[in-house]
């Protein structure tokens, strides 16, 4: 029996000493915005060599963990991807991106009448953030959950915030498309050519006269056209 106990404990030592040791985690942190100083929400932070993923906050700040030597690759809708090699072993490493913007058009995508630059984005916009829109939403904590089920320690609980989180950027995500689709339609050269304003007035009347996504949805062009100018008319006398 003590022979046993001895050859378990001399295998546990050997095991130790020949298993590979953990690497020591650093904390990248940073701000990510373009050159013209615009914060850019919602980029995309990859670890290639964990497969570990973060989003930049409403704020344009990013936080990733990361081993020495990870590289790092952030991308965003219309800007080229940068990329970052994390040089610090432990601690927390800060580093801003500035990222410069790119092409309109995505490779491998045919360039054709069929498609509308905001559709073209569109589809890049998919691409990037399909790992998250494709998750689908899990069980918050509380809700339906019986009383005394040990919420404290339930793997919903503890993943609630993430959770949320998702769902937040869902929401974001699907308001953001409608905004960018309005902005494909109701754009400042043709409502300027429409109304004949310029400047600080042309700015005023979109502003006051922001369609929803619904109309733009539905609205021929002609009948565009005539929208703008419906408004315009009515806008005005308030001006």
């Amino acid at each position: 029996m003590k022979v046993f106990l001895r050859i378990i404990a001399l295998g546990c030592i050997f095991s130790m000493a020949f298993a590979p040791r953990a690497q020591a985690q650093v904390t990248v942190t940073g701000m990510i915005s373009d050159s013209n100083n615009l914060v850019l929400p919602y980029a995309t932070v990859s670890n290639l060599n964990s497969g570990k993923r973060s989003l930049s906050d409403q704020g344009g700040y990013y936080k990733i963990s990361a081993s020495r030597n990870d590289r790092l690759v952030v991308t965003f809708v219309g800007y080229k991807p940068d990329t970052l090699i994390v040089s610090q072993s432990s601690g927390t490493q800060t580093v801003n991106i500035v990222m410069e913007a790119a092409g309109k058009f995505l490779k491998g995508v045919e360039v054709t009448s069929q498609y509308t630059p905001y559709q073209i984005d569109s589809i890049d916009r998919r691409n990037q953030y399909g790992y998250i829109l494709d998750n689908p939403n899990k069980p918050l904590a509380g809700g339906s959950t019986p009383e005394g089920a040990g919420i404290v320690f339930s793997p919903i609980t503890r993943f609630s915030k993430k959770e949320k989180q998702k769902r937040q950027f869902k929401e974001n995500y699907e308001k953001m498309e409608k905004e960018k689709f309005i902005d494909s339609r109701f754009t400042p050269v043709l409502v300027s050519r429409v109304t004949g304003l310029k400047g600080d007035s042309l700015q005023l009347f979109m502003r006051d006269n922001y369609p929803d996504y619904n109309t733009m949805r539905t609205i021929n062009n002609n009948d565009l056209l005539y929208w703008i100018t419906d408004k315009y008319k009515a806008w005005q006398p308030k001006k």
